[in-house]
């Protein structure tokens, strides 16, 4: 990752961050206070609820979890950090680094700058993962988890911030990496991760979070009139009580017939009981998929709709939310039942958001691995990923939906009893979301494997270019009999999905990597990876986006095809 100018010192492989006004006898205190008390809440939250609900919260919450269980840990070597007087201007920096911050060009398809990820410590890096991107015209946006931006901003004056941002100017060919996304002044509010991405022109891009403020839990989204090179102070689109609320998982679209209308889809996990009641006095936890809307580019929302809600044991999380080319609104998610049973199920909204259609369910999702974690030991699950056709063309209109499942091959499993082997699933509707066809296999390798096992693809990101071409990326570990190494493969479909074929993004594979990063959770390597086409559709396929191990510390890398 890029960290900038003043502020970002290098000595003797420790790292030393400051605000150019302010010191940390001034700041420090207050806010490790504050953002103690901030990870508390959220703990305290996800410890009163079921464990089924628990294992649905994203990698945000998770990560605020584990922020909160390791605080005492982490403070005292955030306080080691401290100089013992002010830095000069011009910042004694270890020349690899040095000529890693002057150069904010990384090299092609590198998103996040590596440079400094392990200067400040040998026993634990920065890493970043779980990625979104957004391509208009010439400017390819990028946003990701990444834990040095936290670090990168625990000093400053203003809000912290789990997020960091990247940009490329030549249709992807190349990235800079931009450090932390502006947390705004307010030195309590935090940006917490889960990063979406979307754009309505070149220049017009905007980055949703999860946003923890000093008595509410919000989703955010920040604007950038610059195509992505800056982004203004996060503005809440939605907010509610943290004490009761906590909304999770968001995801974002942008109109196509209208660019200033924005709509925000996210879980609310729910324990204020007052739709769903009380059991011997305790709150049932409520989970709802809600839509919020914004018809001035993100200025003022609107308030929740709610498109889908339960009650414990049922549960629902994972939405996403697309637009099609007359303005139609679909929102897809997994829902979960007591019986522990899944399915992925998708509503239509043919008047802005205001309202949806009735429910219809696309299929069956049938959990990997150990319903819980992949080989590796770090998790997965099987949330939809969501594109409606633009293009103009016969398939003008067609709605597609991908997830990663464990169906086709599952083997006994002494320690978790059986482990699923999963593949991506496709399914596509032709008349606008109310049927759904038979699931379609995209990842095209044989299996079983001769030994009778197999191996996993997973983490599928859609998208559907100009000319109606689909765009369908997952990670995949087809290579490795053993099924522990993982390559970037991404699959394209001209027939609507009917056909795929199947293209390595990675020059080299990697393993996987949870628990090298203190500040993450520790079965944690990202949730989920975004895919995009041409909002403009002035350009033809697909770039994304990956968490990427090859280099031993988790970064980000992309790739266009």
């Amino acid at each position: 990752m890029n960290r900038r100018g003043i502020g970002i010192v290098v000595l003797m492989g420790s790292l030393v961050i400051l605000s150019e006004k302010v010191t940390w006898a001034q700041v420090a205190p207050e806010r490790s206070t504050a953002m103690k008390q901030t990870a508390e809440r959220v703990k305290a939250f996800a410890e009163r609820m079921p464990e089924s609900a628990r294992n649905m919260l994203s990698s945000g919450a998770l990560n605020l979890i584990n922020l909160a269980e390791r605080w005492d840990q982490i403070t005292p070597h955030l306080r080691q950090a401290r100089p013992a007087s002010r830095p000069s201007d011009q910042p004694t920096v270890p020349p690899d680094v040095e000529e890693a911050l002057a150069n904010r060009i990384l090299a092609p398809k590198q998103v996040s700058n590596p440079a400094i990820d392990v200067s400040s410590s040998r026993f634990t890096g920065f890493t970043q993962s779980e990625t979104s991107t957004a391509w208009c015209g010439n400017n390819v946006v990028v946003g990701f988890n990444d834990s040095g931006s936290y670090v990168e901003t625990y000093f400053s004056s203003g809000g912290l911030s789990f997020n960091g941002v990247a940009r490329s100017t030549n249709k992807g060919g190349s990235f800079a990496d931009l450090g932390h996304l502006n947390p705004g002044p307010v030195f309590t509010d935090f940006l917490g991760g889960d990063p979406v991405i979307a754009c309505s022109d070149p220049n017009t891009f905007y980055y949703a979070s999860l946003f923890a403020r000093a008595a509410t839990s919000d989703i955010s989204v920040s604007k950038s009139t610059d195509g992505g090179a800056t982004f203004g102070n996060p503005i809440s689109a939605v907010s509610k009580s943290s004490l009761t609320h906590f909304p999770d998982k968001p995801w974002m679209a942008v109109d196509p017939t209208s660019p200033n209308r924005l709509f925000v889809t996210y879980t609310d996990f729910d324990s204020s009981g007052a739709m769903c009641g009380f059991d011997g006095g305790d709150p049932i936890l409520r989970t709802a998929i809600e839509l919020v809307r914004s018809t001035d580019g993100g200025v003022s929302w609107g308030p929740p709709v709610v498109v889908r809600e339960v009650c414990d044991p049922d549960g629902v999380q994972g939405s996403q939310v697309a637009v099609g080319p007359a303005g139609e609104v679909y929102v897809a998610w997994e829902a979960f039942a007591a019986s522990g049973a899944s399915e992925i199920d998708i509503r239509k909204s043919t008047d802005n958001g205001s309202t949806f259609g009735p429910l219809v369910k696309v299929n069956d999702a049938i959990c990997a691995g150990s319903c819980a974690r992949l080989q590796g030991n770090f998790r997965s699950s099987e949330f939809p990923t969501l594109a409606v056709d633009r293009s103009g063309t016969s398939t003008n209109g067609y709605v597609y939906i991908a997830w990663n499942d464990g169906r086709n091959l599952t083997v006994p499993d002494f320690w978790v009893g059986a482990y699923g082997y999963t593949d991506i699933l496709f399914s596509r509707s032709t008349d606008g979301g109310a049927t759904w066809l038979a699931p379609v296999r995209v990842n095209n390798n044989p299996e079983p494997l001769s030994s009778g096992l197999g191996t996993d693809q997973y983490q599928p990101g859609i998208a559907v270019d100009k000319a109606g071409k689909i765009g369908v990326c997952f990670y995949d570990r087809r290579r490795d009999p053993s099924n522990f190494l993982i390559d970037w493969e991404c699959a394209s479909s001209k027939d609507a999905g009917i056909s795929w074929k199947n293209k390595k993004m990675t020059k080299k594979n990697f393993p996987a990597v949870p628990s090298q990063d203190l500040l993450l959770n520790s079965r944690y390597m990202g949730d989920y990876d975004g895919l995009a086409s041409d909002f403009t559709k002035t350009n033809s396929g697909f770039i994304g986006a990956w968490g990427d191990n090859s280099l031993g510390n988790p970064d980000i890398k992309a790739g266009k095809f």
